[in-house]
């Protein structure tokens, strides 16, 4: 007969109350060293450290019994990482509806761009046309602001 200490179901449940006391013990010390690394609003940095408790649950590969604060670092690190993708992608919405606020002004007439602006977007179109449709995407992509995972996972 296997040991209680073998039964994957008894070490998943040990584990799962080994990070809610982690998360009692450290949830408010995380938000705030994350807070100081990347300075983002409240909730952004909220979402982020969510984010990072999550991860710890699903990778049962990271090791709870890390000597000198590891797990702490390493949900400080997931969550700043988050944080820092959460603004980028919340830069590019912005910015994207920025462009198309823009361009329906543009199509309504309320603004024109000059003639000599529109010769020089009109001579980089052309020259993004010569380049192969695939690195194209990947370009676009890129000036938009989307980073080489997103990308990678798009394509």
């Amino acid at each position: 007969m296997q040991s209680d200490r073998f039964d994957p179901a008894t070490r998943r449940s040990a584990r799962v109350e080994q990070i809610a006391a982690l998360h009692r013990e450290h949830a408010g010390q995380l938000e705030q060293r994350v807070a100081r690394r990347a300075h983002a609003d409240h909730q952004t940095i909220e979402d982020a450290c969510s984010f990072a408790w999550l991860q710890l649950l699903t990778h049962p590969k990271v090791d709870l019994d890390f000597p000198r604060g590891g797990v702490t670092r390493w949900l400080a690190q997931t969550a700043t990482r988050e944080v820092w993708r959460l603004a980028a992608a919340r830069a590019r919405e912005s910015s994207f509806d920025h462009a198309a606020i823009e361009h329906e002004q543009r199509v309504r007439g309320q603004l024109a761009p000059g003639a000599d602006k529109l010769a020089a977007q009109r001579d980089q179109l052309d020259l993004v046309a010569e380049v192969p449709q695939r690195p194209r995407r990947f370009l676009l992509r890129l000036a938009l602001g989307y980073d080489y995972r997103e990308i990678a996972a798009l394509s």
